[in-house]
């Protein structure tokens, strides 16, 4: 008797485990620029959707979101790339170029190279194409408010 309770703890555990949503593979993600001007059509990845990520190395938020994406494109690694654009400060070309004023801040191709959402919309945008492992993301920017300009 005792050990059969202890085989369905052991079950109970492996299944909330498992629960968790594990990487299921080796996620698409790779840094295009560090301030300078970048065109992104160039840059989306035909046939899966491209999440742009403008952030910096001194914005916690930015620190907040970058893992939950990069494990949102482990989970789903032949659907989704993410294209890092590290805007290095306020005055570089890259923040101008495309009018970024808070960190972190998204947009989002789909699978044609077409712009889908940019800033907030692109959370609800990862939410309805990859559910609660899009929803996911979107929490991790909870825990911190937004560095602006």
């Amino acid at each position: 008797m005792l050990a059969a309770g202890g085989v369905v703890l052991a079950g109970v555990v492996l299944g909330a485990f498992a629960l968790n949503r594990a990487p299921k593979g080796q996620a698409d993600v790779a840094t295009i620029t560090h301030g300078d001007r970048v065109d992104l059509e160039r840059h989306t990845v035909p046939g899966k959707y491209t999440v742009f990520d403008f952030y910096a190395v001194w914005c916690p938020p930015c620190r907040a979101l970058s893992p939950a994406l990069e494990k949102l494109a482990a989970r789903h690694p032949a659907l989704l790339a993410i294209r890092k654009v590290d805007i290095v400060d306020w005055t570089m070309p890259v923040a101008e170029q495309h009018g970024i004023r808070e960190l972190p801040f998204l947009v989002l191709f789909d699978k044609e190279g077409r712009r889908l959402a940019a800033g907030e919309q692109v959370f609800d945008e990862l939410t309805a194409l990859f559910g609660d492992d899009g929803l996911d993301v979107s929490r991790a920017t909870d825990k911190a408010p937004a560095t602006s300009m």
